[in-house]
């Protein structure tokens, strides 16, 4: 008979992110296979001993995953001092592996994609588009900061988005991180594309 365990994570590296609340903690597997998936106060079930765990120690503003990582973001930045290590035993005794994440768009679909057309299109195709763009080149340099984004709605030339992970209240995500997307979506779709964040 075959003993069958579940995963079990360790902690390989542990890394600081430009938001002092936010620490990132490398795992030595994949936590999570496709997407990312952010968990807030109240939103996991109550079979999930991480979420319960973490969010019980009553410090734990967000929790975000994405391929091997765990980016964590206290409510103060203060409390790593006394939390790091109690926060990484409870992701190697607790952490399983998710299912899925939240959907991500597939970046092939923009292999044919007319730019000229982007104006024209309906702000649902639109938001299919800008997920396309963010998944190829912006999101993947966010998740080396611990962080994402998800695109809340695209209305005419404006775009909405929402940081996640360590990239939510980091200083530089409202100013600089802002207008690269900005500038990166001009550039791949329409000059006159203005991202908006939404909290």
């Amino acid at each position: 008979m075959q003993d069958v365990r579940p995963t079990t994570f360790s902690v390989e590296n542990i890394e600081l992110t430009p938001n002092p609340r936010s620490v990132k903690f490398i795992l030595n597997q994949t936590v999570i296979d496709s997407g990312s998936k952010t968990i807030q106060e109240g939103g996991y079930l109550e079979t999930d001993a991480f979420a319960q765990n973490l969010f019980a120690l009553d410090i734990i503003d967000l929790v975000y995953l994405r391929e091997n990582f765990v980016s964590v973001t206290l409510i103060s930045a203060d409390l790593w001092v006394i939390f790091k290590d109690k926060v990484k035993n409870i992701i190697e005794a607790d952490l399983g592996k998710y299912a899925d994440g939240d959907e991500e768009v597939s970046s092939t679909i923009l292999d044919d994609f007319d730019k000229e057309k982007y104006p024209q299109l309906s702000d649902d195709e639109k938001v299919i588009i800008v997920e396309a763009i963010l998944d190829s080149s912006i999101r993947p340099a966010l998740a080396n900061d611990g962080g994402g984004l998800e695109v809340i709605e695209v209305e005419g030339p404006i775009v909405r988005i929402r940081y996640q992970g360590a990239c939510g209240g980091c200083p530089s995500s409202t100013g600089g991180t802002l207008r690269v997307i900005e500038n990166h979506l001009r550039s791949q779709l329409d000059p006159d594309i203005k991202v908006h964040t939404y909290t």
